[in-house]
């Protein structure tokens, strides 16, 4: 028998226009809700298909030779009505997808005609990764303006509020067909200019994060957020009771509560306002002003303080609604096998911070789920992501990845050794505070930790001092810091000991402080003068720029120095539309970050491609990503080795650091908010 032929690969370039109005639009709903909503209409879809019949890299260096024209007329439309049977010439397993915004256009592909691309691309994205520095706004027409692509169409704007009908019979058609020909055009030319500046392991790495969302794994358990909800807006409403039956709106509102407290006798404390320089009341929850409110000896006025920070903290509330808005969506409308499953798409967005990191999309920041006070993260957002009854949900955290990587790249052998060898730093950091001997883990007859304080004390110092904080900020980052976690450090610590903290840290670690000063030199040579590169650990510095180990940079628009507002010159920068300042410390914070966020993302590449030899390959692409924790959805059956895989691949060495002391903790449970 003749071997099968080998299936065609594909590259499509794709444009989806689909029916808004003022109230059903991406502006006023979530975009799940808007996407399976029974007012969804694909009107049409603009493409362009390569078919890539070659290696890989032979694929590369056809698509960097062709040239863009934006007249060319080789971008074809496919009417609303007929995409779903186009769709079916293509084999997915052997596709790759190019959008403008590919989050949105690749969920639309998935969640309404069942097909998800091998390969998703987001020319956005790259954009976001090569460009933000530069760029003010993402905008297909400011990206295309800037690479100097053409001109994006405003046919858009005389669609609002028409269907597929109606824009034909008011003779639309033609324009609107143009419309989304050049809007695919421009995407393309985005894509040929940025790719041969965009890593092949950084496209791999977009395609996991645009499938957390397009292939949603996580499900929610609903009732458990209605019992929430229900609990979240009772408790609100108690607070009012509580405060004299006060009027919800004293409450919003700054000066009626001002004018509240004083007419009880309270002597509001004021402070200068960082946004606009003015004296304004003390009100925020992170305010000691309101903090000592909520002990006041008058319970009223305890509660009306109390009342003012619940209702002012909606992001619970709000969140909580949210999501119940589209784990009740119908996800088995175009997927039959999605039926009554109640899913929750993870939609990250690629790059979303100067450093590589990424961050929240659509408005539903799945990384910042907010947690009750001293819970650990046991919150019950995190608890509502449950999985199905064959699988379990599997963490995996870097620990103090950051402090180490400070460590290490400072050349602080004290602390790398500390670190590599267990030694506990926050302990002999305490240690060296309080002099006295501290050992945080021991713990009394009862069961009590005995050096709870000191050993926060010792954290704090290890994760916080690293990028040059001084005694002022590392005060108040310990006040706040035990404020959220409900920790009263008031018996052992005040503002000498926080001192102490600080010179204790510099001494003890002074090849830190010595790195921030050897990088305050690159950033007035090499940096802002383009005086040639400099080299610092796996790092290349030169003019407003940092190569990383990973092919992508730290880029820095416009490096200049300008007198700061104490009078003294500092160095500075542009990042999009907004300036920044920058020394020693806050670039070995960037650099540090930037690498974190190498580690994490290359060992989820290695993850799943150890995944692919597996019986469930799916189980080892992670499904969220947070800061430096990976979490995945392993079917039970194969915990014990994915847990073995995952683990040695998040502690796996870096072949730019392989001194550098990884390491990384596991968790696991039936939801989210048990693994953690």
């Amino acid at each position: 028998m003749l071997p099968a032929p080998p299936k065609k690969k594909h590259l499509i370039f794709f444009d989806a226009e689909t029916y808004y109005d003022r109230e059903y639009s991406l502006r006023k709903m979530p975009t799940p809700n808007y996407i399976l909503d029974p007012r969804f209409e694909l009107q049409m879809v603009a493409t362009k298909v390569i078919e890539l019949t070659q290696s890989k890299t032979e694929e590369a260096k056809t698509a960097l030779a062709q040239r863009f024209d934006p007249e060319r007329a080789d971008h074809e439309i496919i009417d609303g009505p007929d995409f779903g049977q186009w769709l079916t010439q293509f084999d997915p397993a052997v596709t790759t997808t190019v959008s403008f915004n590919s989050l949105f256009d690749n969920s639309i592909l998935a969640w309404r005609y069942g097909f998800v691309p091998h390969t998703m691309i987001d020319a956005m994205g790259m954009a976001r990764a090569l460009l933000g520095h530069e760029l003010t706004d993402l905008r297909l027409k400011t990206v295309a303006n800037y690479l100097g692509l053409g001109a994006k169409g405003d046919a858009l704007a005389n669609m609002m509020g028409k269907r597929r009908e109606q824009i034909i019979s008011e003779g639309l058609w033609p324009s609107f067909c143009e419309y989304a020909k050049q809007d695919n055009a421009l995407c393309e030319g985005i894509f040929y200019k940025l790719y041969p500046q965009f890593p092949w392991s950084e496209r791999r790495i977009m395609d996991l994060v645009i499938r957390c969302c397009v292939e949603p794994r996580f499900r929610c358990d609903v009732p458990m957020l209605e019992k929430h909800l229900e609990d979240v807006q009772s408790a609100k409403a108690q607070m009012l009771v509580d405060a004299d039956n006060i009027p919800r709106t004293t409450i919003m509102s700054t000066p009626k509560f001002k004018a509240a407290l004083e007419a009880r006798g309270v002597d509001v404390e004021m402070k200068v306002s960082p946004t606009t320089g003015k004296e304004t009341p003390a009100f925020a929850k992170t305010d000691e002003f309101m903090e000592l409110l909520q002990d006041h000896l008058d319970p009223v006025v305890a509660a009306m303080a109390a009342a003012r920070i619940g209702f002012k903290s909606t992001l619970e509330e709000t969140r909580t609604i949210k999501l119940l808005s589209i784990a009740n969506l119908d996800w088995g409308q175009s997927r039959p096998e999605w039926s009554g499953l109640n899913l929750m798409p993870i939609p990250l967005r690629y790059g979303g911070a100067h450093t590589h990191r990424l961050s929240g999309e659509w408005k539903m920041n799945m990384q910042n789920m907010p947690t009750v006070r001293g819970s650990k993260g046991k919150s019950k957002l995190r608890q509502s992501l449950i999985v199905g009854d064959d699988e379990i949900v599997v963490t995996c955290d870097l620990s103090q990845i950051e402090a180490r990587l400070v460590a290490w790249i400072s050349g602080c052998t004290k602390l790398v050794d500390e670190f590599a060898n267990k030694k506990d730093p926050y302990s002999i950091l305490a240690t060296e505070i309080f002099g006295v001997p501290i050992n945080r883990k021991l713990k009394d007859a009862n069961g009590k930790d005995l050096f709870a304080i000191e050993g926060f004390i010792g954290k704090t110092g290890i994760l916080g001092l690293g990028y040059g904080c001084g005694k002022n900020n590392f005060d108040t980052m310990v006040i706040r810091s035990a404020r959220s976690m409900g920790l009263d450090i008031s018996e052992k610590y005040n503002r000498v000991i926080g001192d102490k903290a600080v010179d204790a840290y510099r001494r003890r670690y002074h090849e830190v402080p010595a790195a921030w000063r050897v990088l305050d030199q690159a950033l007035q040579t090499h940096w802002l003068s383009g005086s040639g590169s400099f080299k610092f650990g796996p790092c290349t510095i030169s003019y407003g720029n940092v190569l990383l180990p990973s092919g992508l940079s730290l880029r820095y628009a416009d490096p200049k120095i300008a007198m700061g507002e104490d009078g003294r010159n500092e160095l500075r920068y542009r990042y999009g539309k907004f300036w920044h300042k920058i020394y020693g410390a806050k670039f070995l914070e960037n650099i540090v970050q930037a690498l974190a966020r190498i580690v994490v993302m290359n060992a989820a590449l290695r993850i799943r491609d150890r995944g692919l030899h597996t019986v469930n390959p799916q189980d080892y692409r992670f499904c969220l990503q947070a800061h430096d924790e990976l979490v995945f959805i392993v079917k039970r059956s194969e915990l014990d080795k994915a847990k073995k895989i995952i683990h040695e691949e998040m502690t796996r060495r870096p072949s730019w650091a392989p001194d550098a002391p990884i390491d990384a903790e596991l968790g696991e449970g039936a939801s989210y908010g048990a693994a953690k």
